[in-house]
């Protein structure tokens, strides 16, 4: 007696299995999956199935050739089948509906149609990109989401312009510079570091020059670098006070920033003789307060206790 097989059909999952053979072509075949009852239990064994594509729910207009799974082996009501209906059968996403038939396996009667037909939602759409101009997910697409390769793509393997790219313009990661693992800003290199512009960094950190002035004997800021606010000129914010009725050589340096836990290094530079017979001299340091800093400079080999000197200092 020919089974009578319950016209129901529970989709579980469907998916697409895309088989990409190259760079620039993918395939158009996807993977789907159902469950059968026969009569009011899941159906087992063996079963002929069939499978059409239309461009409505009811009537004609079937879209693609038809598909056929014979022998088709069910447990507990589940089956599983590959279909490719070719790329053309998915050019309109919001019209696409699978008809399935199913009979006994190796029965022969016709094929018991069950209804209604499933739509196919936007999942199995990738499958258009295999010759597509644009397309939502495309192989060679002006504008996408995500692509292999793209002209502009947010998720990207190569593109020209790309928010995440694993190769930019080209160039592979090795060739730029990358954010540490926990993205707090430290930067790696693989080599050397280049930075075509000034450094700094806030007065709290360490690494970069904080401060870099040469002062010429008569307390004269000659050149300077503001590593806090990036800045060469007019003095970079520092002021120099020479202290009314105190020995030629005291210099008390206005940083603008927080000094008190800086590392200080400076030096006196070898001159001709100021008038003193001496050219060799060196330089001390004291904080003055908070911001300002007292330089000392000496010749070893005079009586006085300082001397006007011409030099260069350091923060870091």
């Amino acid at each position: 007696m020919k089974k009578i097989i319950q016209r129901r059909l529970f989709i579980i999952s469907m998916f697409i299995a895309l088989t990409a053979t190259t760079a620039f072509a993918q395939g158009t075949g996807f993977n789907f999956q159902g469950r059968l009852n026969d009569g009011a239990n899941p159906a087992s064994g063996q079963y002929d199935l069939q499978f059409r594509l239309y461009s409505a729910i009811t009537g004609s207009g079937q879209l693609g050739s038809t598909i056929a799974r014979p022998a088709t082996v069910l447990i507990n009501g589940v089956f599983s089948v590959n279909l490719d209906f070719g790329s053309t059968a998915f050019n309109n996403p919001n019209a696409v509906f699978l008809e399935i038939g199913v009979k006994p396996g190796g029965s022969p009667n016709a094929y018991t149609i069950l209804g209604p037909r499933q739509q196919l939602t936007v999942v199995p759409f990738a499958v258009r990109a295999n010759n597509a101009t644009t397309a939502d997910f495309s192989t060679n697409a002006a504008n996408a989401t995500n692509a292999a390769f793209a002209t502009n793509a947010t998720n990207a393997t190569n593109a020209t312009s790309a928010t995440n790219a694993l190769s930019l313009g080209g160039v592979s990661a090795s060739g730029y510079a990358q954010l540490n693992t926990v993205n707090t800003g430290d930067l790696r290199t693989n080599g050397a570091l280049a930075i075509t512009g000034n450094a700094f960094q806030p007065v709290t950190s360490y690494g970069f020059a904080k401060a870099m002035i040469e002062v010429s004997r008569s307390g004269t800021i000659l050149r300077c670098y503001n590593g806090i606010t990036n800045s060469s000129t007019n003095g970079c914010g520092f002021t120099i006070t020479t202290p009314a009725g105190t020995a030629f050589g005291i210099y008390r340096i206005n940083f603008g920033f927080a000094v008190s836990n800086v590392f200080v290094s400076a030096t006196v530079q070898y001159e001709e003789t100021n008038g003193n017979g001496n050219n060799n001299g060196g330089v001390n340091y004291r904080n003055f307060d908070n911001t300002t800093i007292e330089f000392f400079t000496y010749s070893p080999n005079i009586p006085q206790d300082t001397v006007s000197k011409h030099f260069t200092l350091i923060l870091f």
